[in-house]
């Protein structure tokens, strides 16, 4: 398993900031303003981004998509829909806004080539998590607050995707892979493949759009796909620090708000039924998630993938089916997913093998789309739990059953969320851009639809 944490990547950031870059006419022993920023950047930025994905936003994806069962406090709350304005500020204002793509953009403004390429490639991420959530997002006077604009205008959602994949191509011709991007890694010879990286962010964007671009989306995921990397050491795992202000959002959750949060029934009685094995290193009780030894994903150095091999090649299987490709190797991209999951979270081979061999796709189109989603859902448990919320909202599937006792606040119609409703600071401070974006998307409720999402 690739382990990147905290410490490492401070120190080789710093020293391919201040040492490797010799072909732009810089002296080491003086290394500009800028680019010694960009080597203090670059660490908050990446914590922030992996934090991103399984903190309060991730919580609150993962007990709509039934990851997660609210069971007191503001989690049952969020188990019932009722998810307001004051929910999400924190993920849109500190996690993203003024987080993450605040210190992205600053590098990508001061530097260029090889030292801004990671910098664009996480600054792709973070506009993926915010407007899967959201819709229309600022993005484009996003950061000119110094400029005098403290009310920027919001960018539509099909701009925003677009702008997606045009910053992870600019990464991977700026050299992501040769230049920081390589010493981003632990230093072995299994370093993270951040051309890869990009390549497998791009088929996950891409497929983002099958409900508004069909086929043409599946095979842009397709081609992509076959570019990213190819094992689970080339991921971009996050491993946190122990110190208890760095460890895993999950466990952090767990030890500081016990007993307000366990997996979900659902989830639990899904594994159980078809004897998966990874339901020991997920929960031994049906209600503990974290802070217990053994689980997986709930320790305090658990990691968090940037993007996984497991979804790369979940992405592989669904956009076979989608355009026509062979039931053979779509079913061969489900195994080595499902395997390469089972495997790193330390199943053995046997009840990998004999899980994996009971494994098929049949029937219909949507058919076989259901038994990939749905074995993606349990493997996204713990690691990706907006990427398993987009799903639900783009495929339907797993057909999860909405709460019965969902009250109708913000959510009149009962089902299961769509979106996020714009954070109270937005309504605060940028009024007559955000109504703006509430006109053009049709509503502000969560089971409003945004435009990459329409209702299947």
């Amino acid at each position: 398993m690739k382990t990147i944490k905290i410490s490492v990547w401070i120190l080789l950031i710093s020293i391919f900031i201040s040492c490797e870059i010799t072909d732009a006419n810089i002296d080491p022993d003086n290394p500009s303003a800028d680019l010694v920023n960009a080597g203090a950047i670059y660490p908050g930025m990446i914590a922030q981004t992996h934090r991103n994905s399984v903190a309060l936003g991730g919580r609150i994806a993962g007990i709509l998509v039934q990851h997660f069962d609210g069971l007191d406090a503001q989690q049952i709350a969020y188990d019932q829909y009722n998810i307001g304005e004051s929910d999400t500020d924190d993920l849109w204002d500190f996690g993203l806004y003024a987080g993450a793509m605040k210190d992205a953009f600053v590098i990508i403004e001061n530097n260029e080539g090889e030292v801004s390429a990671l910098a664009k490639l996480y600054m792709a991420a973070n506009l993926g998590v915010a407007t899967s959530a959201w819709g229309d997002i600022p993005y484009s006077e996003a950061f000119t607050g110094d400029q005098g604009n403290l009310n920027p205008t919001y960018d539509s959602q099909e701009s925003i995707y677009s702008e997606i994949q045009s910053l992870l191509s600019e990464a991977i011709d700026e050299g992501v892979d040769s230049g920081i991007g390589a010493f981003a890694g632990a230093g072995s010879a299994d370093n993270v493949d951040w051309e890869g990286v990009a390549h497998a962010l791009k088929a996950r964007f891409y497929l983002h759009l099958t409900s508004v671009n069909g086929v043409s989306a599946a095979q842009n995921a397709l081609s992509e796909v076959q570019q990213a990397f190819e094992s689970t050491a080339e991921q971009p795992d996050f491993i946190y620090s122990t110190p208890a202000q760095n460890a895993n959002p999950w466990y952090l959750f767990d030890n500081d708000r016990p007993s307000t949060l366990g997996i979900s029934e659902v989830l639990y009685n899904e594994m159980t039924n078809n004897d998966d094995p990874r339901l020991p290193f997920y929960s031994t009780d049906g209600e503990n998630f974290a802070g217990v030894e053994g689980l997986f994903w709930g320790q305090a150095n658990s990691p968090t993938p940037l993007i996984s091999y497991w979804e790369v090649k979940f992405i592989e299987a669904e956009a076979l089916v989608r355009t026509g490709g062979s039931d053979t190797e779509a079913l061969d991209a489900l195994k080595e997913a499902v395997t390469s999951n089972m495997l790193y979270i330390g199943v053995e081979q046997g009840e990998v093998d004999n899980y994996v061999n009971g494994l098929s796709l049949s029937g219909s189109e949507s058919d076989k789309i259901q038994t990939i989603i749905n074995e993606k859902w349990v493997a996204l448990y713990g690691n990706a739990p907006l990427e398993a919320w987009v799903d639900y909202r783009r495929t339907g599937y797993p057909d999860l059953t909405p709460n019965p006792d969902a009250v109708p606040n913000v959510n009149p119609s009962g089902i299961i969320p769509r979106r996020f409703l714009y954070p109270i600071s937005e309504r605060q401070a940028n009024l007559e851009n955000y109504e703006a974006a509430i006109q053009a998307q049709g509503g502000h409720l969560l089971d409003d639809d945004i435009w990459a999402f329409p209702s299947n």
